[in-house]
C-alpha cells in the first residue's frame, strides 16, 4: 500500500457532509482532473492514489456509508448522478468509485458488528467484492466458517482493506450447500495483481485468493436475505430506506452508469471535435455531411432511451423501497431485463459514432478510442450482458425457473 493510501485512510479530517447538490457539484470539480489522469490510470492498470484521494477529500467516497460512521448516508440516485459525471471522462475511475462506495452501503446492511469491525478504527475502510458463489467454499465451524477461493474481478482492491466473497456454504451436516457473503480482512486476502485488459484497463479488477481464513459468524450474511432486503439487519439500525433496499437487482444500476456516462461524454468529445473539422482528403467540413449529422441523432437518441427507462426504473425501485414494498421475482426480472437492453443500446450509441471518427479516432492520445474500450468491456458484465437477462426473463413469462446462480 502506498504512503498516500495510508494518508487517506488514516486522516483524522472529517469528510464534509454532503448533500445532493453539493456531490454533483464536487463531482463536476473534480472531474477535470481525473481527465487529466485517464492515460495514467491506465498506464497504472489501478485508480492513481491521487484520484483515491481527491474521492476521500470530497467527501465522494464516503457518500454512501451510514451517518453513524461518519459517512453522508445518501442514496442510490444521488450516487448515480455521481458516477455519470466521473464516467464521462474517465470509466475506470468511475467503475472503481461506483463499487467502493456502494459497497459502504452494503457494509451498512450487514448486523452493526460487523460494521463496527470495519469502521471501527478506520472509519475510511473500503471493500472491494468478488460476488462468484463457485469460486469459494466456506465450511462451518463453531462461531464461524473456514473460508477459501479464488475470485476474479474484484474492482478497485488496490485500495481497500477488506473484501466481500460469495461461497457456497457446507453447513457440516446433510443439507445442501447455500450461498453466502464473507467480510474478509486484509490480513486474510491477497490480491494477484493480474489485471490487463481491452477495457476498463485502470480499474485494478484483479484476482483475489483467501486461503483458509477463519471469518467470525457476525461477518457473514445468506445471499438470499441479501436478495430480498426486508430483513437485511442494517435495515433495522440505520433509518435510510437504501440499508433495506434488495441488494443484487440494485448493484446492476450501479454498474450500467458507468457506461452510460461514458457514452454520453463520447458524445460530447464527438460533437465538439466534429463542428471545426475538415476532411483529410477533401478538406470539406465534415460537420455538413448528412450521415455525420445522422450517426449524431442516433448515437444520442441510443443514450437518451437507455437514460430514460434507467432513471424510470431504479426510481420505481427507491419508491417502492420506501414504502417498504419489495419486489416480485418477476418485477427483479423485469428491470434486469431493462438494464440489459440498455446497455445494449449504450453499445450501439458508441458504436455508431466511430466509423464517423475516422483514423483520428483511433488515436492512443484521444479518449475517444479509450471510451469505445471501456464502454464495451463495462457492458460486458454478467449483470448487462443481454443473453443472460433477456433467457431469465423469458423462463420466467414462460413460467420456467430461472437459471440457477443467477443474482436475482
Amino acid at each position: 500500500m502506498s504512503v498516500l493510501h495510508l494518508v487517506a485512510r488514516t486522516s483524522s479530517k472529517p469528510p464534509p457532509t454532503l448533500t445532493a447538490s453539493l456531490a454533483l457539484d464536487k463531482a463536476r470539480h473534480l472531474a477535470p482532473r481525473f481527465a487529466e489522469r485517464a492515460l495514467a490510470c491506465e498506464a497504472l492498470r489501478h485508480c492513481p492514489d491521487e484520484s483515491i484521494q481527491d474521492l476521500f477529500d470530497s467527501g465522494l467516497m464516503r457518500m454512501m456509508q451510514p451517518k453513524m460512521f461518519g459517512g453522508s448516508e445518501l442514496g442510490m440516485s444521488e450516487c448515480l448522478d455521481v458516477v455519470l459525471e466521473i464516467a464521462k471522462v474517465c470509466p475506470s475511475t468511475a467503475w472503481v468509485f461506483t463499487n467502493l462506495a456502494s459497497h459502504a452501503w452494503t457494509i451498512g446492511q450487514l448486523e452493526l458488528q460487523a460494521q463496527q469491525d470495519v469502521w471501527g478504527s478506520d472509519p475510511r475502510a473500503l471493500a472491494a467484492t468478488g460476488l462468484a458463489f463457485p469460486c469459494g467454499k466456506a465450511t462451518y465451524e463453531r462461531g464461524g466458517y473456514r473460508v477459501s477461493g479464488r475470485w476474479p474481478f474484484a474492482s478497485g482492491v488496490d485500495a481497500s482493506s477488506w473484501m466481500i466473497v460469495g461461497c457456497m456454504t457446507d453447513a457440516g451436516d446433510a443439507s445442501a450447500p447455500h450461498r453466502r457473503f464473507f467480510l474478509v480482512p486484509k490480513s486474510d486476502f491477497k490480491s494477484l495483481d493480474n489485471w490487463y485488459a481491452y477495457g476498463l484497463t485502470g480499474s485494478g479488477s484483479h484476482d483475489v485468493e483467501v486461503v483458509d481464513a477463519f471469518v467470525p459468524e457476525h461477518l457473514s450474511v445468506s445471499a438470499e436475505i441479501f436478495a430480498a432486503g426486508k430483513d437485511l439487519p442494517g435495515g433495522k439500525i440505520h433509518s435510510h430506506p437504501m440499508y433495506s433496499m434488495p441488494t443484487f437487482v440494485s448493484f446492476a444500476y450501479f454498474l450500467c452508469i458507468v457506461p452510460l456516462g461514458a457514452a454520453k461524454g463520447a458524445i460530447e468529445q464527438f460533437v465538439t471535435s466534429m463542428r471545426h473539422r475538415a476532411g483529410t482528403y477533401t478538406g470539406a467540413r465534415v460537420s455538413e455531411l448528412a450521415s455525420v449529422q445522422a450517426r449524431i441523432a442516433e448515437s444520442s437518441a441510443c443514450v437518451d432511451f437507455a437514460e430514460t427507462v434507467l432513471r424510470r426504473d431504479w426510481l420505481e425501485l427507491e419508491m417502492s423501497t420506501a414504502r417498504g414494498e419489495y419486489p416480485s421475482l418477476e418485477t427483479k426480472l423485469k428491470w434486469k431485463r431493462n438494464v440489459a437492453f440498455a446497455s445494449g443500446l449504450i453499445v450501439k450509441s458508441i458504436d455508431t459514432l466511430m466509423p464517423a471518427a475516422g483514423a483520428a479516432g483511433l488515436s492512443s492520445k484521444l479518449p475517444l478510442q479509450r471510451l469505445f474500450r471501456d464502454i464495451h468491456a463495462a457492458s460486458a458484465h454478467i449483470a448487462l450482458t443481454w443473453d443472460i437477462q433477456a433467457t431469465a426473463y423469458g423462463q420466467s413469462a414462460l413460467s420456467i425457473p430461472p437459471q440457477s446462480g443467477l443474482l436475482l
